[in-house]
């Protein structure tokens, strides 16, 4: 077991890591430079430890979101990284089957705990070998398909899980939460949208091209 105090700083690692992520998006906006962006997420990050009547602004995030699993720190920890050149960008196929394989494991958890479907999968984040045993083999398929990000965050969440670094004794915790569920299905519904815009495209400008040859 790990002390209280490095409990307390794991829990709001997440919403830390969010807040800066979300200063990179807003820095953004203004410049595509790094230096920008970094900036951008180092005030964001300074601004939400000011004092909001008795507590302040990251406090008051946490509240509202709540601890954060691995998911959610790898993925704002990589995405920052990769942005601010501190480490190298994934693959595109990396991140939609860790958006893919979040989404799936989100359906199966959230409709069943709020009784929409039979069964209480959260239970065997407690105790058994089931939940433990279908990770290792969803990051051990991940890593046949050159994807370092599932293998990475699937091993994150179960060290931090023996290392009992959230309050939570739930592996379920570990692994996903709601706003990287939300945040998943969002990515793939994006990513289908472009998916089917570039085939339209495509399909226009090869029908055009057929045009202008036969006429």
């Amino acid at each position: 077991m790990v002390s209280d105090c490095i409990v307390w700083v794991a829990e709001r690692s997440g919403a830390v890591l969010l807040i800066a992520a979300f200063g990179i998006v807003v820095g953004a906006v203004f410049s595509r430079a790094r230096a920008s962006r970094a900036i951008a997420a180092a005030i964001l990050v300074g601004l939400s430890l000011l004092p909001l009547g008795s507590v302040n602004g990251l406090t008051f995030f946490y509240t509202v979101v709540g601890p954060m699993s691995l998911a959610t720190i790898v993925g704002c920890a990589v995405y920052i990284g990769s942005t601010l050149g501190l480490t190298p960008a994934p693959p595109r196929h990396s991140v939609l089957l860790a958006a893919a394989l979040v989404a799936i494991l989100g359906l199966v958890l959230y409709p069943a705990s709020l009784g929409l479907l039979p069964g209480d999968p959260y239970r065997l984040g407690f105790h058994g070998i089931g939940l433990p045993a279908a990770l290792i083999v969803i990051a051990a398929v991940a890593a046949a398909t050159s994807s370092a990000l599932v293998p990475l965050w699937i091993a994150a969440a179960a060290a931090a899980w023996q290392l009992s670094l959230l309050a939570s004794s739930n592996l379920w915790d570990y692994v996903i939460d709601p706003m990287v569920w939300i945040s998943s299905l969002v990515v793939l519904a994006v990513a289908a949208v472009r998916r089917i815009t570039n085939r339209l495209r495509d399909g226009a400008r090869r029908r055009t091209a057929v045009g202008n040859e036969i006429g």
